[in-house]
């Protein structure tokens, strides 16, 4: 288990060194590819363990991020917790299926098919309770447009 969290920090580390990477300007990055492989680790290194110093003393706060799956019968939550700042994707739990007719639809309407998006909120916000989970405490989600 060790191993494998080692494994896929390393790979989230990955992905996140070559966001960097494409961010940087063309000068850099030209300065950076003509660096031999050495003197690239050993300036990685430094410039991440700086980093790494910096974090360490700087207070903490976790972000909680809930992805929802709504299925025909049934409907799936996943809580992440993330500390904010951090580089690895943090802490994940699953939360029980729930029926999705109990979220997202109200018996008490007189439509055939009972679809309720008023009222899901309140109700998810209910279910996430039941679990243990504040929802006040998640992330809103981007604004889109």
């Amino acid at each position: 288990a060790r191993r494998l969290r080692s494994l896929l920090r390393r790979c989230w580390l990955g992905a996140r060194l070559l966001l960097a990477a494409l961010r940087l300007p063309e000068a850099a990055c030209e300065a950076a590819a003509t660096l031999g492989t050495e003197r690239l680790d050993d300036s990685l290194q430094r410039t991440l363990g700086r980093a790494a110093e910096e974090e360490e003393d700087a207070p903490k706060s976790e972000e909680l991020v809930l992805a929802i799956d709504v299925g025909a019968t049934r409907t799936k939550l996943l809580l992440c917790a993330m500390t904010v700042g951090g580089c690895s994707p943090g802490r994940v739990r699953r939360l029980p299926p729930v029926p999705t007719a109990r979220l997202w639809q109200n018996p008490a309407l007189e439509s055939e098919d009972k679809f309720d998006p008023e009222g899901a909120p309140a109700r998810v916000r209910d279910y996430l309770l039941t679990c243990g989970v504040v929802s006040s405490r998640l992330r809103p989600p981007p604004l889109l447009g």
